[in-house]
């Protein structure tokens, strides 16, 4: 196996996606994908010196899922369709490592947030969020006392680990990052998008139920933080003053989705909330480009990418103040999380506000979405791997 020397470049990165099953990992799906985009465009400038060889261990569905970063970068397929988490976990144990040896990794990139327990090669750690420990109550118990102990166990053996806001930085100070060890903020990223190129891609039957109406759109898996319910309950009070709005909520499937179902039944919302499920990439850049507000009444974020996407768009967004949520957000799209009143007065207020008002504010919200480097992600990924290749391995490992 290579072993990049203390000072010396790294040559050789796999990047472990095993744990990423396209259509059902939710947002880290498109942050990571997003994140890789951004280092192939850094990797491929002409200046770029100290380019690292960058793998990809992958399952197999996301070969057909992705096959731009399968072109880009060379793939390990691990040879499971991922839908056993067993399965995976062994995979991790097993397969991953072999791979890792085979290839003379100097680094390893595992991307979803844990280290398995035969880890070569220096390690960069991605934690998105650490809702298993900040919010125990979402996962079995199973669950959680496992992300419990192998998420302590990877920040200890980590060499540099990545976080994509102040936020989740400040979460994982709080459980137990080991002194020395480098943390890195390293925002996800949404490129630019035409918003013309996308319209024709968007399913008719829906185009058609949303002609006419005003629009809130709402991208989220349906689980208990994400605020489904505080939403429905506000959406009623918006339906009052505007009758002709539609609720569109897309995302794969959730735990709250039968109590979502019986709440959209009632008088009051039935017909009003479309529920579409998971879309393709295209329908949801047309649903983006449709919407007149997109909301994000979350509360608990290690991100908040629903949040740029809009901005980067030039969408209107309301975000509650929660998470990671303040930092992506302009300060005046920010609502008072789990304030049904006030949700239903900030929707009502954006379907009112006058042109000019909407300009500025679609103006002021995507200046911020640009500021500062627009491949800052690639940059942080790849800086990432050279301070890993650097490091020295004398916190010693478990």
């Amino acid at each position: 196996m290579t072993t990049a020397l203390v000072g010396s470049p790294v040559t050789t990165v796999l990047v472990n996606l095993t744990w990423l099953v396209p259509g059902v990992v939710g947002g880290s799906e498109e942050s990571t994908t997003a994140a890789l985009r951004s280092l192939a465009r850094v990797l491929d400038r002409p200046s770029a010196a100290d380019r690292p060889e960058v793998h990809l261990a992958v399952l197999a569905p996301f070969v057909d899922a992705h096959p731009d970063l399968v072109d880009r970068f060379p793939a390990q397929v691990a040879p499971l369709g991922g839908t056993s988490k067993v399965r995976r976990v062994l995979t991790d144990q097993t397969w991953l490592a072999s791979r890792a040896v085979e290839l003379g990794a100097d680094v390893v990139h595992h991307a979803g947030g844990v280290v398995p327990l035969r880890h070569p090669g220096r390690i960069v750690l991605t934690v998105h969020d650490l809702q298993p420990l900040d919010l125990p109550a979402n996962f079995s118990v199973a669950k959680r006392t496992y992300l419990r102990a192998m998420t302590a166990r990877s920040l200890r053996v980590a060499d540099v680990v990545l976080v994509p806001s102040e936020f989740t930085a400040g979460r994982v100070r709080h459980h137990g990052l080991p002194a020395g060890t480098p943390l890195r903020v390293v925002p996800w990223t949404v490129p630019d998008v035409d918003p013309s190129g996308t319209a024709d891609e968007a399913d008719d039957r829906l185009a058609a139920e949303l002609d006419g109406h005003r629009v809130v759109l709402y991208p989220a898996v349906p689980y208990a933080h994400k605020g489904h319910l505080l939403l429905l309950e506000a959406f009623a009070g918006v339906l009052e003053q505007h009758p002709e709005a539609r609720l569109v909520l897309t995302g794969g499937a959730g735990p709250l989705d039968p109590v979502i179902a019986e709440r959209c039944a009632r008088p009051d919302l039935s017909g009003r909330v479309l529920r579409t499920g998971r879309v393709p990439a295209g329908q949801l850049d047309a649903l983006f480009d449709r919407a007149d507000v997109v909301v994000v009444p979350s509360t608990y974020e290690g991100f908040g990418l629903p949040v740029l996407e809009a901005m980067v768009r030039r969408v209107r967004v309301l975000s509650s103040a929660a998470g990671s949520l303040e930092e992506v957000a302009c300060p005046e799209d920010v609502v008072r999380s789990g304030d049904v009143s006030g949700w239903t007065s900030a929707m009502v207020d954006v379907f009112d506000e006058d042109p000019a008002t909407r300009a500025a504010a679609l103006e002021r919200a995507f200046a911020r979405s640009r500021a500062g480097d627009p491949d800052r992600t690639g940059r942080g990924l790849l800086d990432a791997y050279r301070t890993a290749a650097r490091a020295g391995r004398d916190r010693g490992r478990p």
